[in-house]
């Protein structure tokens, strides 16, 4: 066996044991270099890369000699993570909006006006398709087809295109250096909780916030409605414990407790419970300060979970949380730009004196830097090579925390049943028109609904 190889083997033991509740030999170490700072490092500017991210192979390469890390340091392009500019311009998207800055803002835009909340709660997916999509991407509208049809068309092969560009080069660094390939293929996706989704581009967050007020009972309402979509929206396709349904979590440190528990929660919940039942781990950033809420988590979130944090007390959070979830996040980015290698190394022992007794912390920063301005790459190499060093465990093996769905919840398909909508595919009706058509070609038809269902919930986050 070849050393790169046998150290490939040892990172993914790593996870492995992390997402099995089983103390590894140490702490892996994980980071991701946003795209924009790969490029700044490359000498490129920051528009340029975005239409055409092979541009990134080179200074990947020797960012990956520079920093240490288990996983890849660098992804391929991905639309949620990257907002590949392609795919929105050709879209004529008003939700994402390259900025003079080279970035890919998200405008406070409006997609749901606040007397539609009966539409959306009657007949949801057919509500975004028709009203929603075509608000917040001008090129989508039903009302011009041939436009429309030519604009999916090449949005959907410019986001193959941005998706493909780097991937040779990914799997190149992790075969060079032995890095950890990832949760298994198909074992990760992304959803919303049905407030957010709601407030993120249907009613904005100035909308949202009226409507808790002033259209309370609808708003819960139309939460329960969407759910069962965000549910089969995120599940994966391939469920294993490395992966995970990422969940960011935007409104409730702007709302009251009150309304969180009322509103938010209830829906939520129901949605993480179904996710549990199936053995699917729901992957939670906590955006802001979750400090108040932390009670509230402990109690009502199923165990097992993974919860991601920007602020709060790593003392407190371990305390409170650390034996009933998979904990993540708290270790401050700006500390790259502000501390000397040396200081970083006293600041990580005296968080990992914090966060790693007992297991069931992995490392990650409050919010990943989003430029070369803000880090000193001195620093960040000395902070991963100390935690490589220092994280290392006295009894590996130990079981720790508590596995998922410890609870039992059972799926229960009547509260998150599949979608309906004339706008996806029904076995029964087209083998009504087409009897001839094979029961074996059932399975392919079915999966390309799933995928049109995919590519219009992906419009709206």
């Amino acid at each position: 066996m070849s050393d790169v190889l046998a150290l490939q083997q040892k990172r993914s033991q790593l996870y492995r044991d992390f997402y099995a509740n089983t103390i590894p030999e140490r702490m892996p170490i994980g980071i991701t270099l946003p795209q924009h700072l790969v490029a700044e490092y490359g000498g490129q500017n920051l528009f340029d890369f975005q239409f055409n991210y092979a541009l990134l192979a080179d200074p990947a390469r020797d960012l990956c000699k520079k920093i240490y890390s288990d996983s890849c340091p660098m992804a391929p392009a991905n639309f949620l993570l990257s907002r590949t500019p392609s795919m929105y311009q050709l879209y004529g998207s008003q939700s994402f909006v390259m900025g003079n800055g080279g970035f890919v803002q998200h405008p406070e835009v409006v997609g749901m006006l606040a007397d539609e909340y009966p539409q959306l709660i009657d007949n949801p997916f057919d509500f975004l398709v028709e009203t929603v999509i075509p608000r917040q991407h001008k090129n989508l509208d039903p009302k011009n087809p041939l436009i429309m049809a030519t604009a999916i068309q090449m949005g959907k092969q410019a986001l193959t295109n941005d998706e493909m560009a780097f991937l040779p080069t990914f799997f190149e660094l992790i075969q060079t250096h032995g890095y950890y390939p990832g949760s298994p293929l198909g074992s990760f996706n992304f959803t919303e909780a049905p407030l957010d989704f709601i407030a993120d581009q249907l009613r904005s967050f100035s909308g949202i916030s009226m409507d808790v007020r002033r259209h309370r009972t609808q708003l819960q309402e139309a939460a329960d409605a969407v759910m069962p979509l965000l549910f089969h929206w995120g599940l994966p396709g391939n469920i294993d414990p490395q992966g995970s349904v990422f969940i960011p979590l935007h409104m409730p440190t702007f709302m009251r407790e009150k309304d969180f528990v009322e509103i938010y929660l209830p829906s939520y919940q129901t949605m993480l419970k179904q996710f549990a039942a199936v053995g699917a781990r729901p992957n939670m950033f906590c955006e802001h300060d979750w400090s108040r809420y932390l009670d509230i988590l402990e109690s009502e979130i199923p165990a097992g979970c993974q919860l991601a944090f920007e602020y709060g007390d790593p003392q407190t959070i371990k305390d409170k949380l650390g034996k009933k979830f998979l904990l993540t996040g708290l270790f401050p980015s700006a500390a790259l730009k502000s501390d000397t290698p040396a200081q970083i190394v006293d600041r990580a022992k005296a968080f990992l004196d914090i966060m790693l007794p007992g297991g069931g912390y992995i490392f990650g920063f409050d919010k990943n830097p989003l430029t070369l301005k803000e880090v000193n790459l001195d620093t960040l190499a000395a902070l991963t090579e100390f935690i490589r060093d220092y994280a290392i465990y006295k009894n590996p093996g130990d079981a720790f925390g508590t596995p998922l769905n410890s609870e039992g919840f059972v799926f229960d398909e009547n509260q998150v049943p599949k979608p309906q909508s004339r706008y996806l595919f029904d076995w029964d009706s087209f083998k009504q028109k087409y009897p001839l058509t094979p029961d074996f070609a059932r399975a392919n038809f079915e999966r390309f609904s799933k995928e049109t269902f995919d590519f219009y919930m992906n419009l709206l986050i």
